[in-house]
């Protein structure tokens, strides 16, 4: 397979790379020194895959009532492939769980959304482990695998006694839903709220690109084709992953449109002489391009469970033998959020979910369109900022005055 050479490949451009630092900064740009090598360590490392980790989260504080308040970061529990990171601030009176999507993205790339949410309580998020650093001895990690690990979170979370809301994006929607759904057939109480946001709930729903090509193929071929093995030098050898590379080439050739505007900004911010717009554009594109091998096993489920045959829509998902049924999910607010350029995700696909929860009441359910709003901006930018924060805020006050009530009339 492809992974041993490609990362050779990897390990030369490094050498490189190193060698070449500072002749790129011959000339420097008085304004801003080093400029030339940030820009070759930004733009073209990333798409390289030149980093051997992914960049740090780094909110050491946040504004809070008009004044800076420190925020302690902290792993809260640990798995094999992940890490529960928890971001504390200041009288923080409700816990928010951040449910990442396991598709090549390092959690990072969610940095901006963290930081929003701090405002409203303290953030906890699911934090991947690039799956080439996971020994074999740590076994599988299927679909199956990410509902039983949020099941256990939430278990954590709810025990502090805080108002808990499960925020889930992208393809996370999909296992936060089960999770929740599978406490409820077991009679266990519900967060204050439940937001899903771009998520393939029903693939059927006017498919995207992404569940175009998940259907173009057979689960045969994609795990011919797109399996890879970790080489030797990692903790992982030996695991079948579905390769960052891969992803690499989809951020250049299938999706450039979010990696194009930060190219923008990062341009616009060098040409101005911004050192700090210019060192702000440069996160933001490290963070993005920041990418992690995923378990083959998960990635082969996604392909087959969520695109291939719908579970989930056409009411037929079992986990571990159990038949996932969203109607039991009550006494919950559910919010569903939706872009209108998004073109990851299809329309309808998301807001599909208050089909599947039934019995969730009228004034509990929240659908929100952003109009002109493409995936990434439903959660960070300005449509995150403007649009979509200001209406959860809203909802999370809302349902925890709901949740009140229904504690005390039981």
């Amino acid at each position: 397979m492809w992974y041993a050479l490609i990362e050779r490949q990897r390990q030369w451009l490094r050498t490189w790379g190193a060698g070449a630092w500072f002749a790129y900064d011959a000339w420097p740009v008085p304004a801003m020194g080093q400029t030339a090598s940030s820009c070759f360590a930004d733009l073209f490392g990333p798409l390289l895959g030149l980093a051997d980790e992914a960049p740090p989260f780094a909110i050491d504080a946040i504004a809070l009532d008009g004044r800076r308040s420190g925020i302690a970061e902290r792993i809260v529990a640990r798995t094999p492939f992940c890490n529960l990171r928890r971001f504390a601030r200041p009288n923080a009176q409700r816990a928010i769980l951040l449910c990442v999507p396991l598709a090549g993205h390092a959690a990072v790339m969610m940095r901006e959304t963290v930081e929003a949410l701090l405002a409203d309580g303290d953030v906890y998020i699911i934090d991947w482990i690039n799956a080439r650093d996971v020994p074999l001895a740590a076994g599988r990690f299927g679909l199956a695998d990410y509902v039983a690990m949020l099941d256990g979170f939430i278990d954590t979370l709810v025990r502090d006694g805080r108002p808990l809301h499960v925020l889930a994006v992208c393809q996370a929607t999909l296992p936060a839903l089960g999770a929740l759904t599978l406490r409820a057939q077991r009679a266990l109480a519900p967060p204050a709220s439940i937001t899903l946001i771009g998520g393939p709930l029903d693939a059927r729903i006017n498919p995207s690109k992404l569940g175009l090509a998940a259907n173009s193929h057979s689960l045969e071929w994609c795990s011919r084709h797109l399996i890879d093995v970790v080489p030797a030098g990692f903790a992982g050898h030996g695991r079948r992953v579905f390769p960052a590379w891969l992803q690499q080439a989809e951020i250049a050739f299938v999706y450039p449109h979010r990696y194009v505007s930060l190219v923008e900004r990062y341009a616009r911010a060098a040409s101005q002489g911004n050192a700090e717009a210019f060192a702000t554009a440069g996160r933001a594109l490290r963070e993005y391009a920041a990418l992690l091998d995923m378990p083959a096993e998960y990635f082969l489920d996604i392909v087959d469970i969520v695109f291939q045959r719908t579970l989930l829509a056409s009411r037929a998902w079992r986990v571990n033998g159990t038949l996932v049924d969203p109607a039991a999910l009550r006494d919950v607010m559910l919010i569903t959020v939706e872009g209108t350029r998004d073109a990851v995700t299809g329309a309808g696909q998301t807001h599909a979910a208050h089909a599947l929860c039934s019995d969730i009441a009228p004034h509990e359910r929240r659908r929100l369109d952003v109009d002109g709003c493409d995936h990434y901006g439903l959660f960070t930018g300005e449509h995150w900022s403007e649009d979509v924060h200001p209406v959860l805020q809203a909802a999370f006050a809302q349902s925890e005055v709901a949740a009140h009530r229904h504690v005390s009339s039981t």
